[in-house]
């Protein structure tokens, strides 16, 4: 099996949830970017990059990334913005493997409008619209979270336990080979 699991995508595809489950199965470590960093800097994301700015918060995931790219018998759960570190992700690539968690842009804004901690944990990076500020960082994001992925999977209208499970009999059965999207 794999050493290192690495769980993308854009805010509320279930990284966190799938993470956790998916470690449970596999007997290894989970671990949560968002989480590590608030640990780190003393504060909430939204805290953060109001005192400090993006670039000061997107330094601070850069330099934990390529930390993490050194563990072993890990799933680690990536800020949705994560994908944009090219030379960091390209090093989690070559240790394991990374899985795109991915919805539609409807269920995404549902999810985030239904997120009691949405505003704490997922600050506005572009305007105060959620709608327009969705749609554009998917346009961004999403060309980036295919080519820096080995498989994609969609997490509409399942559960984290059984996307888990899915991953997880995946992952035992094809070793090292890499999945065909």
């Amino acid at each position: 099996m794999v050493n290192l699991i690495v769980l993308t995508g854009f805010r509320a595809t279930g990284k966190t949830a799938v993470g956790r489950h998916l470690a449970q199965l596999c007997g290894y470590e989970f671990a949560d970017t968002d989480a590590l960093l608030v640990e780190r800097m003393g504060c909430s994301v939204t805290e953060a990059v109001a005192q400090h700015g993006w670039p000061y918060f997107r330094e601070q995931e850069r330099r934990l990334l390529a930390e993490l790219a050194l563990q072993r018998n890990m799933v680690l759960a990536t800020g949705g913005g994560a994908i944009l570190h090219q030379q960091e992700w390209q090093r989690l690539r070559q240790q394991g493997i990374v899985i795109w968690l991915r919805t539609d842009a409807a269920t995404t804004l549902t999810r985030l409008r239904h997120d009691a901690h949405t505003a704490e944990q997922r600050p506005h990076l572009l305007t105060d619209d959620l709608d327009a500020e969705t749609a554009a960082l998917l346009q961004e994001r999403e060309p980036l979270y295919r080519a820096g992925s080995d498989v994609v999977i969609d997490t509409e209208n399942c559960t984290p336990e059984i996307l888990a499970t899915a991953i997880h009999n995946k992952i035992k059965t094809t070793d090292d080979e890499i999945w065909i999207r």
